[in-house]
């Protein structure tokens, strides 16, 4: 999180606000594939889990197998519509200098390219995450966020077009993240072995289930980029580059929230296939609240001191990108409780219905958004108010399914997950505003007193955290934890 921070500071100086901005708007499918992987790869870990659970040797290759098949499948529909619909937009909507546009269709194709690696890596993602290798999982996220920062910094030597080059390189980084990991799971995993199979039953049950998991994830993303499409025509580049800058906010805080689910996804998924359907039920919602505790520690900080974090993080503040940051962090604690019900309905099985519904409901905000900066003159950072509105609507819905579905304990969430984060919320908020308040009060602007201030935040949320959000029975067992730690020290 931390380099990917740094990497969008010397990306914004080598680029300049103009090409960082347009890259934001037409290599967006690099950044949405980048951070939906884990979630496609968490469907498929779905199926391999199961079969684990089953000790079913040849059943596991046949699942990689064959969604190495469907992600090829999903890579050639995605190339076509991409080069089809998008090339046409770019070249025909899109407000883009006339000189720029050569180099915008360089870094559309490249985006293209590096979208269509990602996809193909999902299949060993998978295998990695049903497996539980969690630390080369995570070797592998730092390197590729060190190899785009090491990129950035070779830009300066090349008498070529950095945004060309940049996109260009970030296919090469796609790549080799695709050949480590592939290298891994051939070495490490005798079922990660390529042999057509096919298994028509099996096929169609998770070709069905990734269907309609890309339909839905899709339409999420879709979104995303079409609200940066909308900003684009009605802010210019200036308002993408602010957008680019919120956005790395927001990929870095939903990379690390999604990486506990995905920590947590094999083990629910075996409990659920053991019928421990109790125990299945704790994990997701403790899961749940670590989630919405994480969220809330950085996002706290960062709503109070948007303009300050900025001017450490930049140096240059982008027109538009606080505004834009503090209403992404509105959307963001929405967003936070979407994670276990997403794993839910992915444990389950039953997809269609939860899908259809975010595929309806959340591309309301498009249309919405039009209107809103098309006839009544909002300023444009009112798109992500919007998109937070919607994403509680679809939020509640998605409930209703998961109990109407799928038998989801409303009763026991409420208890467990909604009642100690709102009781968290309530509390922690009024006091670090209490802090904020008295440093803007005062008109403390010394970097020094308001880092100070973030770490005072930080040390008085753990106990909030600890004594108010968790239950007694949760306290035990992370005091345990601690405890084993310290002993193995």
């Amino acid at each position: 999180m931390f380099v990917a921070f740094y990497t969008s500071r010397v990306l914004l100086r080598e680029l300049g606000i103009n090409d960082f901005g347009l890259y934001g708007v037409v290599g967006g499918t690099v950044a949405i594939f980048s951070s939906l992987r884990g979630l496609f790869a968490t469907a498929t870990q779905r199926f391999l889990n199961f079969e684990m659970g089953r000790n079913n040797a040849n059943g596991l290759n046949t699942i990689f197998n064959i969604s190495l098949f469907i992600n090829i499948i999903i890579c050639i529909v995605f190339f076509i519509c991409a080069e089809i619909i998008g090339l046409w937009f770019l070249e025909n909507k899109l407000i883009i200098a006339p000189e720029r546009m050569d180099a915008a269709k360089w870094a559309f194709h490249f985006s293209v390219l590096a979208s269509m690696i990602s996809i193909l890596t999902i299949p060993f993602d998978a295998l990695i995450i049903a497996h539980e290798k969690m630390s080369f999982y995570a070797y592998v996220s730092i390197l590729d966020a060190c190899l785009k920062l090491g990129v950035i910094f070779i830009l300066p030597y090349f008498a070529i077009d950095k945004l060309k080059l940049y996109a260009a390189l970030i296919v090469v980084v796609s790549l080799v993240i695709r050949f480590i990991s592939s290298v891994y799971c051939k070495r490490n995993f005798p079922e990660c072995k390529y042999k057509f199979c096919w298994d028509k039953k099996t096929f169609k049950e998770m070709g069905t289930f990734a269907g309609w998991n890309f339909a839905g994830n899709l339409a999420f993303a879709l979104v995303n980029e079409g609200l940066n499409i909308l900003l684009n025509l009605f802010g210019g580049v200036i308002a993408n580059a602010a957008r680019s800058i919120a956005y790395q906010v927001k990929n870095a805080i939903t990379t690390m929230l999604s990486n506990i689910m995905i920590a947590v996804d094999p083990q629910a998924t075996q409990l659920y296939a053991q019928g421990e359907k109790q125990k299945f039920y704790s994990l997701l919602f403790t899961a749940s609240k670590i989630i919405v505790f994480f969220y809330l520690m950085m996002a706290f900080p960062l709503y109070f001191y948007t303009h300050e974090i900025l001017q450490i993080w930049l140096g240059t503040i982008p027109k538009y990108a606080p505004d834009f940051i503090q209403a992404i962090l509105i959307y963001l604690m929405i967003r936070s409780f979407h994670g276990p019900i997403d794993a839910f309905f992915l444990t389950i099985g039953k997809l269609k219905t939860y899908q259809v519904t975010e595929l309806l409901i959340l591309s309301l905000s498009l249309p919405i958004s039009y209107l809103a900066l098309k006839y009544y003159d909002f300023p444009l950072y009112v798109v992500f108010y919007i998109m937070s509105i919607i994403e509680f609507i679809n939020l509640l819905l998605i409930l209703k399914w998961a109990i109407k579905i799928g038998g989801f304990d409303l009763k026991q969430y409420f208890y467990q997950v909604i009642f100690p984060c709102l009781y968290t919320f309530i509390c922690a908020s009024s006091i670090l505003y209490s802090i904020q308040f008295y440093i803007h009060s005062q008109k403390i602007t010394n970097i020094n007193c308001i880092i100070i201030s973030i770490i005072i935040q930080f040390i008085i949320f753990m106990p909030i955290t600890f004594f108010i959000g968790f239950s007694s029975k949760e306290r035990a067992v992370i005091k345990s934890v601690v405890k084993k730690k310290k002993t193995r020290r």
